[in-house]
This record gives structure tokens, C-alpha cells and sequence, in this order.
């Protein structure tokens, strides 16, 4: 059975839209120093009861809170997530600030060989906190902790997706995961060769 270890490759992409005329993404963007990965979905389970027991159970969707904790995010990229105005080099953050909609992308490693991939695909992100200490005798780096909620596609396209995720097989190459955001798997069918591109077109 194979263990997954290791994280790296974190991506990112606008969704420029998703509503019910079309579902277009953005080139997606490298986001270096990957350190770790939460993801917590919650769901609400309901239970039917019939017969004098638990006849069914209905399980409904709830938020998906996302934390992908890095080394630091370039302050362009700041600006470019969170909408933050930049006058002559200086970066301003302010209560008109529209966040962009983004998918996030990364990987991991398989002990049997390869990776496992994954992509999130709609999320808005929470604002960005800051913290810093005085250096010491060790020391100790500091890290970004990037949060953010996501939700299902809207469009038709999408097939209310939140979430996508493959492996390294014989049969799946993971070349080109992230060169687009994968919400749909039909470029990676084995007529079309190894490598996916044009997602969705």
C-alpha cells in the first residue's frame, strides 16, 4: 500500500468566470516554497428513518476551509490575489480590495513512485495576516499561512466540482497537471497522448 509524502509545486490560477454563460480560467502561476497542506470540508449528515431504523442518509455540503502554509508570497502576487492598488512601488491594502476567485494546485509523493496531484478549484481567499519576531541566537524563519474557502463550480462544465485529484499509474502521466486547472478529465484519455493541454476547449 502506498504512503503519500512530501509537498511541493503549489500553483495557482484565476477564475476569471464561472457562472452560467461560461467557465474560463487563467494561466496557472508557481507559488515557491510549499511547507504544508490542511483541508477541512465540512459536511452535515441527515438521517431518514423508516421501518423503525435509519433507512437512509443524506449527506449535504458544507464550507471548505483551506490552509496551504509557504515560505512567503511575493508581493506581486499579493497584489494580483487580493486587489490591492500599488502607487510608485508601494503596495496599498484598503477596504475596496476585490479578491480574485482562484483554484490551487500541488503535489505530493508516492513511496511506490510517481505523485498525486491535486487541484481545488473555486475558493476566495481570507486576508493575509503577518507575523515576525526579533532574530535570536537560532534561527527561526517565519512562514505565510494562506487561507482560503471554496466552494463547488457553477457552471454546467464545472459538474458542481470542488475538488480534483489523480496519481502517476501506467496509465495516467501527470505531465501537464499543472499547466492548466483540471475540472475535467477527458484530456487525459489515452487517445489524446500523455500530455493534457486546451482543457476545456
Amino acid at each position: 500500500m502506498p504512503t503519500i509524502y512530501g509537498l511541493d509545486m503549489f500553483h495557482f490560477a484565476e477564475v476569471i468566470q464561472d457562472d452560467e454563460k461560461d467557465l474560463i480560467f487563467g494561466k496557472p502561476e508557481r507559488l515557491p516554497g510549499a511547507v504544508s497542506v490542511k483541508v477541512d470540508p465540512k459536511s452535515e449528515q441527515t438521517k431518514f428513518w423508516a421501518d423503525n431504523g435509519v433507512f437512509d442518509n443524506f449527506n449535504s455540503m458544507g464550507d471548505i476551509d483551506f490552509e496551504a502554509e509557504m515560505a512567503d508570497m511575493p508581493l506581486d502576487i499579493q497584489n494580483k490575489i487580493y486587489g490591492r492598488q500599488v502607487e510608485n512601488g508601494v503596495s496599498f491594502a484598503s477596504s475596496d480590495d476585490q479578491p480574485i476567485y482562484l483554484a490551487f494546485g500541488f503535489r505530493s509523493k508516492i513511496s511506490t513512485g510517481g505523485y498525486r496531484y491535486y487541484w481545488f478549484l473555486k475558493g476566495l481567499p481570507e486576508l493575509l495576516g503577518n507575523e515576525a519576531k526579533t532574530k535570536e541566537e537560532k534561527v527561526d524563519p517565519q512562514s505565510i499561512k494562506f487561507k482560503v474557502g471554496f466552494q463547488q463550480l457553477q457552471n454546467p462544465k464545472g459538474k458542481n466540482r470542488w475538488h480534483s485529484v489523480a496519481e502517476d499509474t501506467d496509465t495516467f502521466n501527470g505531465e501537464g497537471w499543472f499547466d492548466q486547472v483540471v475540472y475535467d478529465g477527458l484530456p487525459f484519455a489515452a487517445n489524446t497522448g500523455s500530455k493534457a493541454t486546451d482543457l476545456g476547449k
